[in-house]
């Protein structure tokens, strides 16, 4: 991944200044399943504090999120000309592969403009979420821990397969131009590799994420189910409160495949480029 990281260092102020309104978002994001538990007790109590503290956090992650968006369009588009004509002026490729890869180096930048976001949301998700989890509840906690694990366990036995469908894939896309080049017969056999190719990687991923979704299930039922035996001093806030960062959480962790299939996507592409 050197090459995805220098070309964070030849953006690297444009590039922070988005992903801290990033953060900014998703952390403002973060505090509102608590101020919404606390603001329907307050409510219950006839106190609107919470409410207003409520209404400022989506005000706050409104306007971050704008000033992100306005920023960034500009930001993507100039690094995917970069990357474009920075990779037309070599010489030592030909016209099929120089083809193949600009159309890749698109994949590059929705995944600083995309992924990255996503990720980033998905950081702040997982550990606050499991921090206020274990706040309000440490058996919960330990719950979701598990599953966490068992999430892991489960992406890392597809991991592998994965990886390597994306680059017998993308080897076979660098020689689109020549079989197209080749007459009917050619392109045909060219599009029918390609389907079969999509269809075995949508496979993969189907049974991992399938995998991922009964594990998901299965805890967030066990949370709710602990979540009502032991806890001492329910409020209706704070049934809500829990469940929301529960299922946020569980809801996160069920991005790893994604992460996994465009880490292995990206690397390979990047080693093309």
């Amino acid at each position: 991944m050197n090459k995805l990281y220098q070309l964070f260092k030849q953006y690297k102020y444009k590039l922070t200044l988005i992903y801290v309104f990033m953060l900014l978002t998703e952390l403002s994001i973060l505090t509102q399943p608590f101020l919404l538990g606390k603001s329907i007790d307050g409510l219950i109590n006839n106190s609107y504090f919470w409410l207003v503290l409520l209404s400022t956090s989506y005000l706050i992650s409104t306007f971050f999120n704008y000033k992100r968006m306005v920023y960034d369009t500009k930001v993507y588009t100039k690094i995917y000309n970069s990357i474009v004509l920075k990779f037309l002026k070599r010489t030592d490729v030909d016209d099929s592969s120089k083809v193949a890869r600009t159309d890749m180096a698109d994949q590059v930048v929705e995944v600083l403009a995309g992924y990255v976001h996503y990720y980033i949301a998905t950081i702040v998700t997982v550990i606050g979420s499991i921090g206020f989890i274990y706040l309000e509840n440490y058996r919960v906690g330990i719950v979701v821990s598990v599953a966490f694990i068992c999430i892991v366990a489960a992406v890392s036995i597809f991991y592998k397969k994965i990886r390597q469908s994306i680059k017998v894939k993308h080897n076979h896309l660098e020689g689109k131009l020549k079989h197209l080049q080749a007459g009917y017969i050619e392109s045909t056999s060219f599009f029918y590799r390609k389907r079969k190719l999509d269809i075995f990687e949508s496979t993969l991923q189907g049974k991992n994420w399938l995998l991922i979704g009964l594990i998901k299930n299965t805890f967030l039922i066990m949370a709710i189910v602990l979540l009502v035996m032991t806890s001492e001093s329910l409020t209706i806030g704070g049934v809500i409160t829990t469940y929301s960062y529960v299922n946020e959480f569980l809801i996160s962790l069920m991005s790893i495949p994604v992460g996994i299939e465009m880490y292995s996507r990206i690397s390979d592409i990047l080693k093309r480029l």
